[in-house]
Protein backbone atom coordinates (compact mmCIF):
# COMPACT_ATOMS: atom_id res chain seq x y z
CA UNK A 1 0.00 0.00 0.00
CA UNK A 2 2.97 2.62 0.83
CA UNK A 3 4.50 1.62 -2.39
CA UNK A 4 1.23 2.43 -4.30
CA UNK A 5 1.00 5.68 -2.21
CA UNK A 6 4.39 6.62 -2.97
CA UNK A 7 4.17 6.11 -6.59
CA UNK A 8 1.24 8.47 -6.68
CA UNK A 9 2.57 10.87 -4.95
CA UNK A 10 5.96 10.73 -7.25
CA UNK A 11 3.29 10.82 -10.62
CA UNK A 12 1.70 13.87 -9.16
CA UNK A 13 4.68 15.59 -8.60
CA UNK A 14 6.36 14.99 -12.03
CA UNK A 15 3.01 16.08 -13.42
CA UNK A 16 2.99 19.41 -11.16
CA UNK A 17 6.77 19.83 -12.43
CA UNK A 18 6.43 19.18 -16.08
CA UNK A 19 3.38 21.83 -15.83
CA UNK A 20 5.29 24.25 -13.81
CA UNK A 21 7.55 24.35 -16.72
CA UNK A 22 4.87 24.66 -19.80
CA UNK A 23 3.25 27.68 -20.97
CA UNK A 24 -0.42 27.76 -20.37
CA UNK A 25 -3.37 28.73 -22.08
CA UNK A 26 -6.82 29.93 -20.39
CA UNK A 27 -9.60 29.83 -22.89
CA UNK A 28 -12.92 31.76 -22.01
CA UNK A 29 -14.53 28.37 -21.05
CA UNK A 30 -11.95 28.36 -18.08
CA UNK A 31 -9.55 25.49 -19.92
CA UNK A 32 -6.22 25.39 -19.03
CA UNK A 33 -4.13 23.82 -21.90
CA UNK A 34 -0.50 23.10 -21.48
CA UNK A 35 2.51 22.97 -24.03
CA UNK A 36 4.79 25.06 -25.24
CA UNK A 37 3.15 28.68 -27.35
CA UNK A 38 5.50 28.70 -31.21
CA UNK A 39 3.57 31.18 -32.11
CA UNK A 40 0.51 33.54 -32.45
CA UNK A 41 -0.30 35.19 -35.65
CA UNK A 42 -3.38 36.56 -38.05
CA UNK A 43 -5.65 35.50 -34.32
CA UNK A 44 -3.70 31.77 -33.54
CA UNK A 45 -1.76 30.61 -31.11
CA UNK A 46 -0.15 27.80 -31.74
CA UNK A 47 0.58 25.48 -28.95
CA UNK A 48 3.13 21.94 -29.43
CA UNK A 49 1.58 19.59 -26.35
CA UNK A 50 2.88 16.56 -25.82
CA UNK A 51 -0.53 14.88 -25.26
CA UNK A 52 -2.10 16.40 -29.01
CA UNK A 53 0.56 17.40 -30.71
CA UNK A 54 0.58 20.47 -32.13
CA UNK A 55 -2.80 22.46 -31.88
CA UNK A 56 -4.13 25.62 -33.16
CA UNK A 57 -6.53 27.53 -30.82
CA UNK A 58 -8.92 30.74 -31.99
CA UNK A 59 -7.12 33.81 -30.34
CA UNK A 60 -10.99 35.24 -29.66
CA UNK A 61 -11.46 32.47 -27.57
CA UNK A 62 -8.07 33.00 -25.11
CA UNK A 63 -8.74 35.00 -22.15
CA UNK A 64 -5.36 35.08 -20.82
CA UNK A 65 -1.93 32.62 -21.84
CA UNK A 66 1.47 32.66 -19.72
CA UNK A 67 5.07 31.66 -21.06
CA UNK A 68 7.76 30.26 -18.83
CA UNK A 69 10.56 32.14 -20.72
CA UNK A 70 10.50 35.50 -22.38
CA UNK A 71 9.02 35.68 -26.02
CA UNK A 72 8.85 38.63 -28.39
CA UNK A 73 5.08 40.15 -28.69
CA UNK A 74 3.95 42.67 -31.27
CA UNK A 75 0.67 44.69 -30.25
CA UNK A 76 -1.62 45.65 -32.80
CA UNK A 77 -0.40 49.28 -32.88
CA UNK A 78 2.84 48.34 -33.74
CA UNK A 79 4.45 48.30 -30.39
CA UNK A 80 6.96 45.71 -29.28
CA UNK A 81 8.20 44.05 -26.25
CA UNK A 82 10.56 40.59 -24.99
CA UNK A 83 9.77 39.09 -21.73
CA UNK A 84 7.90 36.81 -20.00
CA UNK A 85 4.05 36.99 -20.34
CA UNK A 86 1.71 36.52 -16.97
CA UNK A 87 -1.71 35.91 -16.35
CA UNK A 88 -3.53 38.35 -14.85
CA UNK A 89 -6.89 39.36 -14.76
CA UNK A 90 -9.81 37.86 -17.34
CA UNK A 91 -9.23 39.25 -20.75
CA UNK A 92 -5.44 40.51 -19.94
CA UNK A 93 -1.74 39.46 -19.41
CA UNK A 94 1.52 41.24 -18.23
CA UNK A 95 4.36 41.51 -20.08
CA UNK A 96 7.80 41.54 -17.80
CA UNK A 97 9.82 43.33 -19.95
CA UNK A 98 13.38 45.20 -19.35
CA UNK A 99 11.56 48.53 -18.96
CA UNK A 100 9.31 47.75 -16.90
CA UNK A 101 6.15 45.58 -16.58
CA UNK A 102 2.81 46.08 -19.08
CA UNK A 103 -0.61 44.88 -18.94
CA UNK A 104 -2.47 44.71 -22.15
CA UNK A 105 -5.43 43.12 -23.08
CA UNK A 106 -4.90 39.62 -24.28
CA UNK A 107 -6.88 40.91 -28.19
CA UNK A 108 -4.15 43.83 -28.75
CA UNK A 109 -1.25 40.61 -29.13
CA UNK A 110 -0.94 40.87 -32.94
CA UNK A 111 1.83 38.23 -33.11
CA UNK A 112 4.70 36.32 -30.70
CA UNK A 113 7.49 34.65 -31.33
CA UNK A 114 10.20 32.99 -29.95
CA UNK A 115 13.61 33.90 -29.17
CA UNK A 116 15.48 33.16 -31.85
CA UNK A 117 12.52 33.55 -34.45
CA UNK A 118 11.33 36.76 -36.65
CA UNK A 119 8.59 38.61 -36.50
CA UNK A 120 5.91 36.39 -38.83
CA UNK A 121 4.82 39.75 -40.08
CA UNK A 122 8.47 40.34 -41.74
CA UNK A 123 8.80 36.94 -42.98
CA UNK A 124 5.49 37.03 -44.97
CA UNK A 125 6.65 40.55 -46.35
CA UNK A 126 10.08 39.75 -47.39
CA UNK A 127 11.01 38.58 -50.76
CA UNK A 128 12.64 36.17 -52.15
CA UNK A 129 14.47 34.51 -55.03
CA UNK A 130 13.25 32.00 -56.63
CA UNK A 131 15.11 29.96 -59.73
CA UNK A 132 13.61 27.75 -62.28
CA UNK A 133 15.80 26.05 -65.44
CA UNK A 134 14.42 23.73 -67.86
CA UNK A 135 14.65 22.03 -70.91
CA UNK A 136 12.35 20.05 -73.10
CA UNK A 137 14.56 17.53 -75.94
CA UNK A 138 12.16 15.62 -78.85
CA UNK A 139 13.03 13.21 -81.05
CA UNK A 140 11.20 11.51 -83.87
CA UNK A 141 11.92 8.48 -86.35
CA UNK A 142 10.65 6.76 -89.13
CA UNK A 143 9.35 8.81 -92.01
CA UNK A 144 10.82 11.93 -90.95
CA UNK A 145 13.82 12.81 -88.58
CA UNK A 146 13.33 15.49 -85.96
CA UNK A 147 14.98 16.75 -83.37
CA UNK A 148 14.36 19.39 -80.86
CA UNK A 149 15.45 21.19 -78.06
CA UNK A 150 14.43 24.11 -75.73
CA UNK A 151 16.01 25.14 -72.99
CA UNK A 152 14.98 28.05 -70.35
CA UNK A 153 16.12 29.97 -67.32
CA UNK A 154 14.16 31.99 -64.94
CA UNK A 155 14.99 33.78 -61.96
CA UNK A 156 11.79 35.90 -59.74
CA UNK A 157 12.57 37.94 -56.91
CA UNK A 158 8.70 37.69 -55.07
CA UNK A 159 7.36 39.43 -52.21
CA UNK A 160 3.13 39.04 -51.13
CA UNK A 161 2.63 41.75 -53.46
CA UNK A 162 4.86 41.72 -56.17
CA UNK A 163 7.31 40.36 -58.13
CA UNK A 164 10.14 41.20 -60.33
CA UNK A 165 11.70 38.67 -63.16
CA UNK A 166 13.69 37.72 -65.91
CA UNK A 167 14.19 35.06 -68.02
CA UNK A 168 16.34 33.76 -71.30
CA UNK A 169 15.10 30.74 -73.72
CA UNK A 170 16.90 29.11 -76.88
CA UNK A 171 14.87 27.01 -78.93
CA UNK A 172 16.86 24.70 -81.67
CA UNK A 173 14.91 22.39 -84.43
CA UNK A 174 16.45 20.08 -86.48
CA UNK A 175 14.43 18.33 -89.31
CA UNK A 176 15.43 15.93 -92.16
CA UNK A 177 18.93 17.40 -91.25
CA UNK A 178 17.53 21.07 -92.47
CA UNK A 179 17.26 23.70 -89.41
CA UNK A 180 14.00 24.55 -88.58
CA UNK A 181 13.94 26.77 -85.44
CA UNK A 182 16.93 28.69 -83.77
CA UNK A 183 15.15 31.40 -81.84
CA UNK A 184 16.95 32.80 -78.72
CA UNK A 185 14.90 35.20 -76.49
CA UNK A 186 15.13 37.41 -73.47
CA UNK A 187 12.65 39.38 -71.25
CA UNK A 188 12.14 41.14 -67.79
CA UNK A 189 9.42 42.28 -65.89
CA UNK A 190 7.70 43.76 -62.73
CA UNK A 191 4.39 44.20 -61.02
CA UNK A 192 2.76 45.18 -58.36
CA UNK A 193 -0.43 45.20 -56.47
CA UNK A 194 -1.30 48.49 -54.84
CA UNK A 195 -4.67 47.12 -53.63
CA UNK A 196 -6.28 43.69 -52.79
CA UNK A 197 -7.47 43.84 -56.67
CA UNK A 198 -5.44 46.90 -58.82
CA UNK A 199 -1.83 46.35 -59.93
CA UNK A 200 0.11 47.65 -62.69
CA UNK A 201 2.86 45.77 -64.40
CA UNK A 202 5.84 47.06 -67.25
CA UNK A 203 8.01 44.11 -69.03
CA UNK A 204 10.26 44.04 -72.17
CA UNK A 205 11.18 41.39 -74.79
CA UNK A 206 14.23 40.79 -76.98
CA UNK A 207 14.22 38.10 -79.53
CA UNK A 208 16.40 37.06 -82.62
CA UNK A 209 14.89 34.23 -84.75
CA UNK A 210 17.25 32.86 -87.55
CA UNK A 211 15.08 30.85 -89.35
CA UNK A 212 12.23 33.87 -89.63
CA UNK A 213 15.09 36.16 -90.56
CA UNK A 214 14.65 38.25 -87.50
CA UNK A 215 18.03 39.52 -86.79
CA UNK A 216 15.80 41.59 -83.82
CA UNK A 217 12.71 41.72 -82.21
CA UNK A 218 11.97 43.97 -79.43
CA UNK A 219 8.47 44.64 -77.55
CA UNK A 220 8.11 47.16 -74.39
CA UNK A 221 4.53 47.32 -73.01
CA UNK A 222 2.97 48.16 -69.52
CA UNK A 223 -0.21 48.46 -68.33
CA UNK A 224 -2.84 47.61 -65.75
CA UNK A 225 -3.49 44.21 -63.68
CA UNK A 226 -6.35 42.62 -62.36
CA UNK A 227 -6.39 40.01 -59.56
CA UNK A 228 -9.17 38.08 -59.83
CA UNK A 229 -8.24 35.58 -57.67
CA UNK A 230 -5.60 35.30 -55.19
CA UNK A 231 -5.06 32.57 -53.08
CA UNK A 232 -2.54 30.61 -51.09
CA UNK A 233 -2.82 27.70 -54.14
CA UNK A 234 -4.44 29.68 -56.75
CA UNK A 235 -4.36 32.83 -58.93
CA UNK A 236 -5.70 34.44 -61.77
CA UNK A 237 -4.18 37.70 -63.35
CA UNK A 238 -5.94 39.92 -66.39
CA UNK A 239 -3.25 42.11 -67.78
CA UNK A 240 -4.66 45.28 -70.16
CA UNK A 241 -1.99 47.32 -71.21
CA UNK A 242 0.06 49.10 -74.33
CA UNK A 243 3.10 48.89 -75.89
CA UNK A 244 5.64 49.17 -78.55
CA UNK A 245 7.20 46.44 -80.59
CA UNK A 246 9.77 46.98 -83.91
CA UNK A 247 11.17 43.78 -85.78
CA UNK A 248 14.07 44.28 -87.79
CA UNK A 249 15.19 41.83 -90.39
CA UNK A 250 18.33 40.27 -91.89
CA UNK A 251 17.23 40.41 -95.25
CA UNK A 252 16.38 42.88 -97.61
CA UNK A 253 12.60 43.11 -95.57
CA UNK A 254 12.18 46.78 -94.20
CA UNK A 255 11.83 47.17 -91.00
CA UNK A 256 8.33 46.77 -88.90
CA UNK A 257 7.71 48.97 -86.06
CA UNK A 258 4.39 50.05 -84.51
CA UNK A 259 2.31 50.72 -80.77
CA UNK A 260 0.53 47.43 -79.95
CA UNK A 261 -2.30 46.88 -77.17
CA UNK A 262 -2.03 43.93 -75.31
CA UNK A 263 -3.96 41.38 -73.49
CA UNK A 264 -2.71 38.52 -71.10
CA UNK A 265 -4.19 36.26 -68.75
CA UNK A 266 -2.46 34.10 -66.13
CA UNK A 267 -3.92 31.43 -64.22
CA UNK A 268 -1.85 28.96 -61.64
CA UNK A 269 -3.36 26.28 -59.67
CA UNK A 270 -1.62 24.29 -56.90
CA UNK A 271 -3.29 20.83 -55.58
CA UNK A 272 -1.25 20.49 -52.09
CA UNK A 273 2.06 18.93 -53.15
CA UNK A 274 0.15 16.95 -55.70
CA UNK A 275 0.64 18.65 -58.90
CA UNK A 276 0.47 22.56 -60.22
CA UNK A 277 -1.53 24.01 -63.28
CA UNK A 278 0.11 26.69 -65.22
CA UNK A 279 -1.74 28.74 -68.28
CA UNK A 280 -1.27 31.66 -69.80
CA UNK A 281 -2.90 33.28 -72.83
CA UNK A 282 -1.46 36.61 -74.74
CA UNK A 283 -2.80 38.64 -77.62
CA UNK A 284 -1.28 41.43 -79.31
CA UNK A 285 -2.94 43.34 -81.82
CA UNK A 286 -1.47 46.24 -83.66
CA UNK A 287 -3.13 49.91 -83.19
CA UNK A 288 -3.05 51.03 -86.82
CA UNK A 289 -4.02 47.69 -88.42
CA UNK A 290 -6.14 44.94 -85.89
CA UNK A 291 -5.67 42.18 -88.64
CA UNK A 292 -1.91 42.44 -87.64
CA UNK A 293 -2.03 40.62 -84.51
CA UNK A 294 0.06 37.43 -82.43
CA UNK A 295 -1.54 35.07 -79.98
CA UNK A 296 0.80 32.98 -77.76
CA UNK A 297 -0.96 30.01 -75.46
CA UNK A 298 0.84 27.92 -73.33
CA UNK A 299 -0.50 25.66 -70.93
CA UNK A 300 1.07 22.23 -68.63
CA UNK A 301 0.57 20.62 -66.00
CA UNK A 302 3.73 20.09 -63.73
CA UNK A 303 4.35 16.75 -61.66
CA UNK A 304 6.69 16.61 -58.80
CA UNK A 305 8.59 13.24 -58.65
CA UNK A 306 11.89 11.54 -56.87
CA UNK A 307 13.03 12.33 -53.34
CA UNK A 308 14.02 15.75 -54.06
CA UNK A 309 11.49 18.12 -54.24
CA UNK A 310 12.97 20.55 -56.43
CA UNK A 311 12.41 18.49 -59.02
CA UNK A 312 9.55 18.06 -61.66
CA UNK A 313 8.54 17.30 -64.73
CA UNK A 314 5.94 19.04 -66.92
CA UNK A 315 3.32 17.71 -69.80
CA UNK A 316 1.58 20.73 -72.12
CA UNK A 317 1.19 22.61 -75.13
CA UNK A 318 2.21 25.44 -76.49
CA UNK A 319 0.98 27.76 -79.66
CA UNK A 320 2.07 30.82 -81.76
CA UNK A 321 0.04 32.42 -84.02
CA UNK A 322 1.41 35.25 -85.85
CA UNK A 323 -1.63 36.67 -88.65
CA UNK A 324 1.01 37.88 -91.15
CA UNK A 325 3.23 35.12 -91.10
CA UNK A 326 3.31 32.51 -93.85
CA UNK A 327 0.77 30.64 -94.45
CA UNK A 328 2.55 27.22 -93.82
CA UNK A 329 4.34 28.90 -90.62
CA UNK A 330 1.40 30.91 -89.51
CA UNK A 331 0.34 28.22 -86.41
CA UNK A 332 2.59 25.87 -84.69
CA UNK A 333 1.42 23.76 -82.09
CA UNK A 334 4.23 21.88 -79.83
CA UNK A 335 3.45 19.76 -77.37
CA UNK A 336 6.44 18.91 -74.64
CA UNK A 337 7.61 17.17 -72.04
CA UNK A 338 10.07 19.48 -69.75
CA UNK A 339 12.40 18.51 -66.95
CA UNK A 340 12.17 21.59 -64.53
CA UNK A 341 14.43 22.19 -61.70
CA UNK A 342 13.38 24.54 -59.07
CA UNK A 343 15.11 26.11 -56.05
CA UNK A 344 15.08 28.89 -53.96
Amino acid sequence: MKTITHLLLLSVAIFGANSALADVVITKDGARLTGTITLIDKDKIFLDTAYAGSIEIAQDQVASFETKEAVNVRLDDGMTASGKVESTAEDSVRIRANEGPKTIETAQIAASWRPGAEDPEVVRNRRVWQYDASVDIDGETGNSEEFEVEARLAARLKGPNDVFGVYIEYEFTEENNVQTDDRIQGGAGYESFFSEVMGYYIRGELEKDRTEDIDLRALGSGGLSYRLINQSNQSLILRTGAGYETTSFSNANEDVSGATLEFALNHSYSFKDSFRIVSQVVYIPEVEDFDNYRIEFDSGVELPFGRNENWAIGFGIENEYESQRNADRDLETTYYTRLIYSWD
